[in-house]
């Protein structure tokens, strides 16, 4: 970007401010055909859209996710979970260069900025697959056959896969077939918000000192040649540029210079960057806090906003991966049997300390949950009498006789109720 304009005019008014308006138009509108043309790829360089995809990989990332069959106990739904199921082994390592944590990180950056993720399912003729893929939805043309209406891949220029032959996760799609990308439905914004980090970038790496235009005097001639004119200019930015700005100017005669008057305050600088935090992030439905606008946050709404967030922005995302993993990774024979993929949530949707225990209390007094299942949650091991269930009236154990009063000596009693004790404590 030019640093320094040189104008050749006839003499004028005094220079009028220019509005930070004026100038962030001028720069889309210089770089709109290259820099600041926005795409999935390059739309990183934003700092909300980084902030937004990170926070949704990094949920992602750090959900676990399992391999179950459904099945029923005492005539009702149960699952069992399955950690040596084929799909179970695959998810744990898709291929040779990315771990668990890192396929799905990428997964859900790619899936947020696309609006669709694509792997080659890697497997023989027959058995398991065995590696996953991953592909950049930029080089995959999706198209559909007119005729039997299947879905193909076009990898590059040479590579066609079925869909029998990928694991495709997409978003909505205005073609039923192509998951659309944020990205692209505010690929305004987006660029503006570069434009704004362009524009701070050149003002403050000029040390805050505002452009200059140079015009002639009245009278002046001017230079003799447009070379000389030209000499001048790359010798001036050359001269007083970079740590030199601040040097004591001398002009050649018949010049002058304007310094063009930008002042941030009054072109709301803040106040723009913060309105297209804003218009990005509800394009992927994040709540301002989680993009570093906490003009309006306190404790209680953001941690309400948080889990606004896991439910609105993160559960569709966990939904489009299941569903899609189910379709492309299971077999008809494991469908059938009632297996199922699902990540667990329970990490995500924790409280604060105190809010768990008085629900995971509740489910205990209730019979939901055993001592153990508890402790799982918790992270803790098992402990022994663990496994029985009690109920708030009394806390009596499933099965169990319900108390009589107790009498003076009734040391067998005592001793009864102690080890319930033990058992609740536990």
């Amino acid at each position: 970007m030019s640093w320094f304009n040189f104008r050749k005019v006839p003499p004028a008014p005094e220079v009028k401010d220019q509005q930070f308006e004026t100038v962030l138009q001028r720069l889309v509108a210089a770089a709109s055909g290259g820099d600041l043309y926005v795409n999935p790829d390059n739309c990183m360089r934003a700092p909300t859209v980084h902030a937004v995809v990170t926070a949704i990989s990094r949920r992602i990332q750090t959900t676990p996710v399992h391999v179950f069959k459904k099945t029923s106990s005492k005539g009702r739904d149960a699952k069992e979970y399955l950690p040596s199921h084929p799909v179970a082994k695959l998810l744990k390592a898709p291929n040779d260069w990315q771990t668990s944590v890192d396929y799905f990180g990428d997964m859900a950056s790619t899936l947020a900025r696309w609006g669709r993720f694509i792997a080659v399912k890697g497997q023989g003729t027959t058995g398991p697959i065995r590696k996953l893929f991953p592909l950049s939805p930029g080089v995959v043309n999706i198209k559909q056959d007119h005729n039997d209406l299947s879905v193909k891949f076009h990898y590059g220029t040479d590579k066609i896969y079925p869909m029998s032959k990928v694991n495709y996760i997409r978003g909505p799609a205005v073609d039923f077939l192509t998951g659309d990308s944020p990205v692209e439905n505010v690929r305004t914004a987006i660029g503006i918000e570069i434009a704004c980090e362009l524009y701070g970038q050149a003002f403050f790496e000029n040390g805050g000192v505002p452009l200059l235009i140079f015009k002639y005097i009245a009278g002046a001639k001017g230079f003799k040649t447009a070379e000389d004119e030209q000499k001048f200019i790359n010798d001036f930015q050359t001269a007083f540029t970079g740590n030199k700005r601040h040097k004591a100017l001398l002009l050649p005669p018949g010049l002058e210079a304007d310094a063009t008057k930008i002042e941030n305050n009054r072109a709301q600088f803040l106040e723009t960057r913060k309105f297209y935090q804003t218009v990005i992030a509800g394009a992927w439905g994040v709540p301002p806090h989680l993009v570093g606008n906490l003009e309006n946050g306190h404790y209680n709404n953001v941690e309400q906003q948080d889990k606004d967030f896991t439910l609105n922005v993160i559960m569709p995302y966990i939904i489009q991966i299941e569903s899609a993993m189910e379709r492309d990774l299971l077999t008809q024979d494991d469908r059938n049997a009632g297996i199922v993929i699902r990540f667990n949530m329970d990490s995500v949707l924790r409280a604060s300390f105190e809010e768990r225990q008085k629900g995971l209390q509740t489910q205990f007094q209730n019979g939901i949950i055993n001592s153990n299942e508890w402790r799982e949650i918790e992270g803790k091991n098992p402990r022994d009498k663990g496994d029985d269930y009690y109920y708030s009236a009394n806390l009596i154990k499933e099965g169990a006789e319900p108390p009589t009063r107790q009498t003076a000596g009734d040391s067998d009693a005592q001793a009864d109720d102690d080890e319930s004790g033990d058992q609740i404590a536990e």
